[in-house]
């Protein structure tokens, strides 16, 4: 695992307070079921934080995450967040922003627990969630897809990482363009004709 892992970290360092802004509103303004922007629209929004009632157990996952990282709390972390994935998919559905941070969160936990491929795989997810609310030009909907593509990267097994390549490259020729950094890295592994 890398020393650095704020290059990785899903909506910059997760701390206690990261889905707190300075400027939000209070929780009781936000909307259960607050309207998202058709894919494509080009305008920037802040995402609100998370219901209040949620609050808790998100800071209890987040604590998991921020070092030193204790291998039993990140798993109980990890069960957490899985749990309150499925609350927010319920009450919200995927393509809520609430939903997609909380997969995002759950790639950051992967990727701590050493699981590259299955942290890729979720930001390979979130950044098609990304691109259906915000656009695929989005600074969210890229920043997905490099979070993909840095897990990608720590994948050691030849056969999986060929495989989650595959999966990866029609979504960085999307993303990130034909000839980016990041499509040739992949291309390289999966082979030109794909």
């Amino acid at each position: 695992m890398s020393t650095d892992q704020t290059l990785h970290a899903p909506w910059g360092t997760v701390s206690i307070g990261f889905w707190h802004t300075p400027d939000s509103t209070p929780a009781t303004a936000v909307l259960p079921r607050e309207p998202e922007p058709a894919p494509g629209a080009a305008e920037q929004r802040e995402v609100p934080p998370p219901p209040a009632e949620y609050r808790e157990r998100i800071e209890a996952v987040t604590t998991a995450c921020v070092p030193p990282v204790d291998p039993q709390r990140l798993a109980a972390a990890a069960v957490e967040a899985e749990r309150i994935d499925q609350e927010f998919t319920t009450a919200y559905g995927a393509a809520h922003s609430h939903t997609i941070n909380m997969r995002e969160l759950r790639g950051w936990i992967a990727h701590l627990m050493g699981q590259p491929a299955a942290a890729a795989r979720w930001y390979l997810h979130t950044t098609g969630l990304q691109a259906q609310v915000w656009g695929a030009e989005h600074e969210f909907t890229r920043a997905s897809a490099e979070r993909a593509v840095q897990q990608w990267s720590g994948v050691t097994d030849p056969a999986e990482r060929l495989a989650l390549g595959s999966e990866l490259l029609p979504m960085l020729r999307v993303v990130t363009g034909e000839t980016s950094a990041a499509t040739r890295a992949v291309r390289a592994v999966v082979g030109p004709s794909a």
